[in-house]
């Protein structure tokens, strides 16, 4: 069952993840830059200087941020669609349960690539 504590670990994860994500630009890796109209600022993806660092931290950021998270959202809901078709394999096919079954594979594509 979800509880407290799945809570205090999820939100714990975000807090390090964000960590992950803003810090090292501050303590010398990479850098942040001005974006746009000059009224925020994000990661420098931009200067190939020496001193900077920028293209390890892009392949890291690129790795750590969005494929293990991608690879991570993939697989959850891969083995959630494989539990939907195996319950509705164990019970007889009807109607109601060929229409969850799609709405639930319909959900899942859209989960994906929202996070996309």
């Amino acid at each position: 069952r979800f509880g407290e504590n799945h809570a205090i670990m999820g939100l714990a994860f975000t807090w390090l993840m964000a960590c992950a994500c803003a810090v090292p630009p501050l303590v010398g890796w990479s850098r942040y830059i001005p974006e746009g109209m000059q009224c925020s600022c994000g990661v420098d993806y931009y200067t190939r200087a020496e001193g900077f660092n920028n293209e390890s931290f892009v392949v890291y950021m690129f790795v750590c941020h969005f494929l293990t998270p991608l690879t991570i959202v993939f697989f959850c809901y891969g083995r959630l669609l494989c539990a939907v078709k195996e319950a509705a394999a164990a019970q007889q096919e009807s109607e109601t349960t060929q229409r969850a079954e799609r709405e639930v594979t319909r959900m899942v594509v859209l989960m994906v690539i929202a996070f996309l």
